[in-house]
């Protein structure tokens, strides 16, 4: 058995010119993306049809605007490697639906970056798979992200889970809702950490695993609907 050493240099100096994958292009300006606080920046994405590639010297062909970003996850922000959570927007500062890479046109987005996995496609993968076994999941497209000229790898441009008609179609929900059928919903819940959350509603009986609201937003659902859920 041997083993080949490369010095790491010799990957970080090549230089990114084009792929076969949709190129991202983000320019920050004078700005700065941070953690829960939304920089607006500019994006544009270079998505040649027909089976062309893609050359990070081509003009955008997808989108070219504005956005408010920001970094995403908890821990995954230790990583070298990180994702963001993006609006598109108008020139205003409105929310923008538009259709990025063929997806449903929406305003609110994911760049997933898959560092922890070294094969870059397993959310892809099970994402796929819910959908094709009649269960709801996000769509996805792989793509590739350069921020201030600099390469950043593969990312995975997702829709944000959210109530829409292209993502997920419940009913609405109001506050004076409060008995009978218009009790019963449409809620969106989610299990995840309470990392700058406080929104848990219950935690179940087996694991103490705690639930929280995306569907309707904790500060304006009725004690009758929490009570219901």
């Amino acid at each position: 058995m041997f083993f080949l050493q490369f010095p790491l240099s010799l990957f970080s100096q090549v230089e990114f010119t084009s792929s076969n994958l949709p190129i991202i292009v983000i320019e920050t300006g004078p700005r700065i993306i941070f953690d829960k606080v939304r920089s607006v920046v500019d994006m544009g994405i270079i998505n040649n049809l027909k089976g062309d590639r893609n050359y990070i010297t081509d003009p955008f062909t997808d989108y070219a605007g504005q956005i408010n970003i920001e970094f995403r996850g908890s821990m995954s922000q230790s990583f070298p490697k990180k994702s963001y959570g993006f609006e598109t927007q108008d020139e205003q500062g409105n929310a923008l639906d538009v259709s990025l890479l063929g997806l449903p046109a929406e305003n609110d987005w994911v760049l997933y970056a898959p560092y922890s996995d070294k094969t870059l496609i397993r959310n892809v993968l099970s994402y796929e798979l819910s959908r094709r076994l009649g269960h709801y999941a996000p769509r996805t497209k792989l793509c590739e992200l350069v921020i201030d000229g600099s390469y950043r790898g593969v990312f995975v441009l997702i829709e944000k889970i959210k109530k829409d008609e292209n993502r997920v179609d419940v009913s609405g929900l109001n506050s004076d809702e409060l008995n009978g059928d218009d009790l019963t919903g449409g809620y969106i819940l989610k299990i995840d950490k309470n990392t700058g959350s406080f929104d848990t509603i219950f935690r179940s009986n087996v694991g103490d695993i705690p639930f929280q609201f995306v569907y309707p937003k904790f500060d304006s659902i009725g004690a009758e609907q929490i009570v219901y859920i």
